[in-house]
């Protein structure tokens, strides 16, 4: 789990069953053969449901599935024989001892001796504080050494492993709230993201941990993790985040309301004093002023914006809530991230740079173009793109999306997150994509059609480079 040790609970019962992993007896600490793994599987069947009978047909199903022996009832006697003589080996407490009743056989044990039926019994127990719950939580997840009668095969074997997984995941979730709302968001930014590597579209695992990292002051990091966890389920699913992971993001988006100054009574204005000449080196006055709002802005607005943006971004761009300002501050962001050579970050903020660019001409071409084309121009250009005519020209065809198709291709470069590894001309790219039989100069992003654009480049880079690349991604950075 990794938490503190010191929130576990000792419950003086030794565990001497372990089916949370590995199959394991123990007697005194040590550990005892348990034979082999059918005679694991009926010892396991008799411990999942320990003081009460199964039926000699449910212990065939579970041990031998679909495919029994032609005769299974002695090997199965063989099995119980043996796990008896294993059971009268053990060393203090109550014994335990395989019994036939009418309804079945029955392993008379206490269930505090089985990890599993502990596990159960510390997760139901729901009546104490937080601070109680998280310990015992805490002890029930320390029982967990592995996957679940790991090595047993069967479809019986594969159903308890998928339920306990479910126990453990929802136990998890428990001890991570119980814990945040302790104050404890450092122990829960160190325990879960092991847990969530373990289970990736456990959306609750993922509320708590990004609400762990905000709380710790780690609020990029939130929202990079509620970026990731969106695309994985996009790609696993084909769903967004649900509406409580979604509310939580525009949670943290949203900066805290600056404290309010208390108002104090304006004294009555009095004649300036002469001021004092500053001593020599120290700079204009406000000059310290500025940088620190400065500083701010820049810490806190365009990491805003990037986020702000991602959010529009699931599956479609048109949502005219943007403004400019806002595509502008991404832009902005992302070679901010490309100076400190962070390439992914700088990646994932361009792409939703040109979602907004996208949804913001969509709203308002005339208004919204012009001020843009110089951001995508720059961005264009740390992409790998270069151009043979102008800047002043390029800026022109990019403020004109009704008239040009620069724009549009220039948002599916920028939105496909593209990086070349040599320049690639963006006017020859467009010369070539249009010039390819029964293909229309596009207006929109929505109108280009990605293979024709790849091949224009590849074709311009063959062009261009006197190479004979045969697949695009040769052209991409990894």
């Amino acid at each position: 789990m990794g938490t503190s040790r010191a929130l576990s609970i000792t419950w003086g019962v030794p565990v001497d069953f372990r089916l949370l992993g590995e199959i394991e007896v123990r007697s005194a600490g040590r550990p005892l053969d348990v034979g082999t793994p059918q005679q694991q599987l009926v010892l396991a069947a008799l411990l999942v449901d320990a003081r009460r009978p199964v039926p000699i047909e449910a212990l065939v199903d579970r041990v031998w599935g679909h495919d029994p022996p032609a005769n299974p009832r002695p090997v199965l006697y063989a099995h119980l024989s043996r796990i008896r003589a294993l059971l009268r080996r053990l060393d203090g407490g109550t014994p335990a001892r395989i019994e036939r009743r009418h309804a079945g056989y029955v392993l008379d044990v206490d269930p505090e001796r089985i990890d599993l039926h502990r596990f159960r019994r510390l997760v139901a127990d729901r009546q104490h504080d937080d601070e109680t719950r998280a310990a015992t939580l805490a002890e029930a997840l320390d029982l967990w050494r592995g996957e679940p009668l790991a090595g047993l095969a069967g479809a019986w074997a594969a159903q308890v492993r998928a339920g306990w997984h479910q126990r453990r995941l929802d136990a998890a979730v428990q001890w991570a709230q119980a814990s945040f709302r302790l104050g404890r968001a450092t122990a829960v930014v160190s325990a879960v993201p092991d847990l969530a590597a373990e289970y990736p579209l456990a959306e609750p695992l993922e509320h708590v941990l990004i609400q762990a990292l905000h709380a710790s002051g780690r609020t990029a990091e939130a929202l990079h993790r509620y970026d990731v966890v969106r695309r994985r389920l996009a790609e696993e699913l084909g769903a967004d985040p649900g509406r409580d992971l979604q509310t939580l993001y525009r949670t943290v988006l949203t900066p805290p309301p600056p404290p309010r100054r208390p108002t104090a009574p304006v004294p009555a204005a009095a004649p300036p004093a002469p001021a004092d000449p500053p001593p020599s080196g120290t700079p204009p006055s406000g000059t310290p002023h500025r940088r620190t709002l400065l500083a701010v802005l820049a810490a806190t607005l365009l990491p805003a914006a990037t986020a702000w943006a991602r959010l529009l971004r699931p599956d479609t761009c048109d949502r005219p809530t943007a403004s400019v300002s806002h595509a502008q501050q991404l832009f902005a962001t992302a070679e901010a991230f490309d100076r400190q050579e962070r390439p992914r970050d700088a990646r994932a903020a361009v792409m939703d740079a040109a979602c907004l660019w996208q949804d913001l001409i969509a709203l308002d071409p005339d208004r919204n173009a012009p001020p843009l084309a110089p951001a995508a121009l720059r961005a264009l250009a740390r992409a790998g793109l270069d151009f043979t005519v102008p800047r002043s020209t390029l800026l022109t065809w990019l403020g004109n999306p009704t008239r040009t198709p620069y724009p549009a291709i220039s948002q599916v470069i920028l939105l496909h997150g593209w990086r070349f590894t040599a320049p690639v001309a963006l006017d020859a790219v467009v010369r070539n994509y249009e010039h390819t039989p029964e293909t229309a100069s596009p207006r929109t992003a929505a109108d280009v059609r990605t293979d024709t654009l790849k091949a224009a480049v590849l074709d311009h880079a063959r062009t261009r480079h006197g190479t004979r690349p045969t697949d695009f991604d040769q052209l991409l950075r990894p």
